[in-house]
C-alpha cells in the first residue's frame, strides 16, 4: 500500500487580468510586481490512481490545486435545484431514499426535512445538496468547509458507512480539512500540500500526518480534534 509522488504539468496556468491604477497603488507597498502574471503549474492526475474504488479524497490547503485535479474526475457535480416552496423530503425518489440520504450526510434533525431549502442555514444547505448528489461518480468540492467540525466528523462517518453499504463506486471529495479523513476511511488520498498519492485503507498505509488525527492505539474512531 504505497505512497507515490505527484508530478506537475510542464505548462503553467496563467491568470491574465486587466490592471488598473487602484490595483497598482494597493500593491505598491508590497514586494509584488503587479505587471507579472500569476502562474501555477497544477498537479497531474497520478498514473497509479486505482481504476476501481469506492471513495477517494483530495486534501490540501486552499490554492494548492485540489479543484484543478477534480477536472480529471469530470469536475464537481452540479448543485441540485430546489423548489422554493416544497419540502426537502419531496425532492427524493421515495420516503426510504430521502431518509437514507439525509442520515448519510448527517442531516439528522427530522423537523428540517419538512422545510424548504431557502430557509436553511449554510451548513444545512450544504448537507441537503450533498444528500442529493452522493452516489456513483459524484465529485464534491469544499467538502465540510461550511459546517461545524463536530458536524463534519459525524457526517463523514455516516457518509463512509453509506458508501460502503450501497457499494458506491468512484466518488471523490476535495477538502482542506484533514480531521474528517479517518472517519471517511477512503481508498486513496491525494495530498496536494505534500504532492503525494497514498493508496490503501489500512492504517499503516496512511501519510505521516494521519497519526495526528487518531490516538496512539491506532483505532479509527478515536479522533483528536485540535
Amino acid at each position: 500500500m504505497p505512497t507515490y509522488s505527484l508530478k506537475r504539468a510542464d505548462t503553467p496556468l496563467v491568470a491574465e487580468v486587466e490592471l488598473d491604477d487602484l490595483t497598482r497603488e494597493t500593491l505598491r507597498p508590497f514586494d509584488l510586481d503587479p505587471e507579472v502574471a500569476t502562474e501555477f503549474c497544477p498537479w497531474l492526475p497520478p498514473e497509479q490512481l486505482p481504476g476501481d474504488f469506492a471513495l477517494g479524497v483530495i486534501v490540501g490547503a486552499s490554492g494548492s490545486g485540489k479543484s484543478t485535479l477534480l477536472d480529471a474526475f469530470g469536475g464537481p457535480t452540479p448543485a441540485p435545484e430546489w423548489h422554493p416552496r416544497r419540502t426537502l423530503a419531496s425532492h427524493f425518489a421515495d420516503p426510504e431514499d430521502a431518509a437514507d440520504r439525509f442520515y448519510a450526510v448527517g442531516l439528522n434533525a427530522v423537523p428540517v426535512w419538512r422545510l424548504p431549502y431557502r430557509v436553511l442555514s449554510n451548513g444545512q444547505q450544504f448537507r441537503a445538496d450533498l444528500a442529493r448528489v452522493i452516489g456513483d461518480g459524484a465529485v464534491v468540492d469544499e467538502f465540510t468547509s461550511v459546517v461545524d467540525r463536530n458536524v463534519a466528523v459525524g457526517a463523514s462517518k455516516a457518509l463512509s458507512a453509506w458508501v460502503r453499504r450501497r457499494n458506491v463506486r468512484g466518488m471523490v471529495l476535495a477538502t482542506c480539512h484533514r480531521d474528517v479523513i479517518p472517519w471517511l476511511d477512503p481508498d486513496w488520498i491525494i495530498d496536494t500540500d505534500a504532492g503525494t498519492l497514498t493508496v490503501g485503507r489500512a492504517l499503516d498505509a496512511r501519510p505521516r500526518w494521519y497519526a495526528d488525527y487518531v490516538k496512539p492505539e491506532g483505532m479509527v474512531g478515536h479522533i483528536v480534534l485540535a
